[in-house]
């Protein structure tokens, strides 16, 4: 049986482009991957399928309401399979809920035992976790959860959000295993969140540093394995991957209630600012 991992975060922590090349990364171990996205821009596959169309399945169903899934599922030269469910109307429905119902067709059309899947990776969108979350989580689609963070206050926020969803939707039993993806820290922004994954008791992933191959491969539509596959960033997102093949140790999360988040966001940020600012005043830059 194929196992479940979904990619959550805010837009623009990273969470796509690592999706997609720990997708590759998986492929290049011997594991037969299929990549879902649901972002409106289709850019949840974008690097591993390069400049081919790609049918989003969910409009097709919304309009005919009976699809063959094989008819939107690109097989890629990375090995990974993408399959994108596009967008829905402003104000309606839920993008989470489609997650599911995609789910229960990959098994029901047989498309899991046809392409004899090991992983499926969903990149989910979404800023703030609405009552959709509950049937992917509750229907076992989200077995395992890995929320991505950079060093923005927002990140950290959306990713506290969507614990509180996780924990809530779990709460009759069945809790997926959630781990955290640090992306693209800097002025100190890793040790505040290895502070925050601490104080929430989520285990940490991996902490991916900020590289120009990553960002220049992604600019050219490429996964780094195939832009840079002998850099430094490579074999780092090769161990990442390592570390999904790995049971995830998820004790009883607790993430921060709204008060207490405040609380910690604001240190964080006087932090931040008193560095700032010694800077300013090391470059002689502050007026008296």
């Amino acid at each position: 049986m194929a196992q479940r991992i979904c990619f959550l975060g805010r837009g623009g922590s990273g969470k796509s482009t690592l999706a997609q090349n720990l997708g590759h990364a998986l492929a290049r171990k011997g594991y037969r991957v299929l990549l879902v996205g649901n972002d409106i821009s289709l850019s949840s596959t974008v690097l591993l399928r390069g400049e081919r169309d790609i049918l989003p399945a969910l409009e097709d169903y919304r309009e005919h309401y009976e699809i063959d899934l094989n008819d939107y599922i690109l097989s890629t030269p990375s090995g990974v399979y993408c399959l994108e469910l596009g967008s829905i109307d402003p104000g309606v429905g839920c993008l989470a809920r489609g997650v599911n119902l995609i789910d229960e067709m990959l098994v029901t059309q047989g498309v899991c035992n046809s392409l004899q899947l090991d992983y499926i990776l969903y990149d989910i969108s979404g800023e703030t976790p609405c009552t959709g979350y509950i049937l992917p989580i509750r229907e076992g689609v989200m077995q395992r959860c890995v929320l991505v963070t950079n060093g923005s206050f927002a990140s950290v926020t959306t990713a506290n959000s969507l614990l509180q969803a996780i924990q809530r939707s779990a709460a009759g039993g069945g809790a997926p295993e959630v781990q955290l993806l640090v992306n693209n820290t800097a002025d100190g922004a890793r040790e505040e969140l290895l502070d925050y994954a601490a104080r929430v008791r989520v285990p940490i992933l991996a902490c991916v540093e900020y590289s120009r191959a990553l960002d220049y491969s992604a600019l050219m539509g490429k996964t780094v394995f195939d832009y840079a596959p002998g850099s430094p960033v490579a074999a780092q997102l090769e161990r990442v991957a390592d570390g999904l093949l790995a049971a995830a140790d998820t004790p009883a999360f607790t993430p921060f209630p709204r008060r207490d988040l405040v609380v910690w966001l604001r240190a964080w940020q006087r932090r931040v600012l008193g560095r700032r600012l010694a800077e300013l005043e090391q470059e002689g830059a502050l007026d008296d």
